[in-house]
């Protein structure tokens, strides 16, 4: 199991962070440590540093990102060799209603777009609401691209997997029911796992069927984990009606092959 996309330096995993990764190491295949600020990406490369299935990418958030992402795209020119995506960047039009700020946003991602590209390093996108002006703005790029937590329409999503593009689910495929529709249309071949934790827990999707039980004990249910893409790949193989041994395997080998893991 590769979880493709995990705050694990969020504050809400100072206290035990530690224990969190080492039941990561034990169970998962890797993780990738998303990052969306500057202090954030400095964490995920030292967490990645000190553990073996752990990597990284560097992101500035569209409206989270804090000060001038200038130091953002030094980093990734200086950690270039160690990381293995650029992202999480992109545009967020649900926050942010201002034209002008959006219209700014949309320089700040086509300095990250570029230095992508430069650097033949994969995408990883944020387009909460934007999504059909990320795509148009990634139509050209000629690596490849993950849309991350991706919620546009089933249209769309057509679009970006014609490009060749990926299709990122977060354990949202269990209470959404939009999530469920597009888990019908992105084939196995372009579709990959994240939890984004530590958001989008499953506990009150499982609570209310009486399975908070199946959580694994000893944490925080109120908060993700990467193993629980494990319920999403469940229910991707419930919806496709394939065994969920298929799911792990391809959403991994897509994983591995886009990021270039080990």
């Amino acid at each position: 199991m590769i979880d493709i996309h995990a705050h694990l330096c969020f504050p809400d995993f100072d206290d035990d962070r530690d224990r969190v990764v080492a039941e990561c190491e034990r169970g998962m295949t890797a993780v990738i440590v998303g990052s969306a600020r500057y202090d954030e990406g400095l964490c995920a490369l030292r967490l990645a540093g000190m553990h073996g299935k752990l990597f990284p990418s560097l992101g500035y958030h569209p409206t989270e990102g804090g000060g001038g992402h200038g130091r953002i795209l030094d980093l990734i020119r200086k950690e270039s060799a160690g990381i293995v995506g650029v992202g999480e960047v992109g545009l967020d039009h649900h926050w942010e209603k201002d034209p002008g700020r959006r219209k700014r946003q949309e320089g700040v991602f086509s300095d990250f777009i570029e230095l992508a590209s430069e650097l033949r390093k994969p995408l990883i996108i944020h387009s909460w609401d934007a999504e059909t002006r990320c795509f148009e703005l990634v139509r050209d790029f000629g690596h490849d691209a993950v849309f991350h937590c991706f919620s546009g329409s089933a249209q769309l999503a057509e679009q970006i997997i014609a490009r060749g593009f990926f299709i990122s689910f977060s354990t949202q495929v269990l209470f959404s029911k939009s999530h469920r529709k597009l888990a019908r249309v992105v084939p196995l071949g372009q579709l990959m796992l994240e939890t984004d934790s530590p958001f989008l827990s499953p506990y009150g999707y499982l609570k209310a069927k009486g399975e908070e039980g199946r959580l694994r004990p000893g944490f925080d249910p109120k908060r993700n984990y990467p193993w629980n893409i494990g319920f999403s790949a469940a229910k991707i193989a419930e919806i496709k009606r394939v065994d969920v041994s298929q799911v792990l395997r391809e959403t991994t080998d897509n994983a591995r092959r886009v990021f270039r893991l080990p």
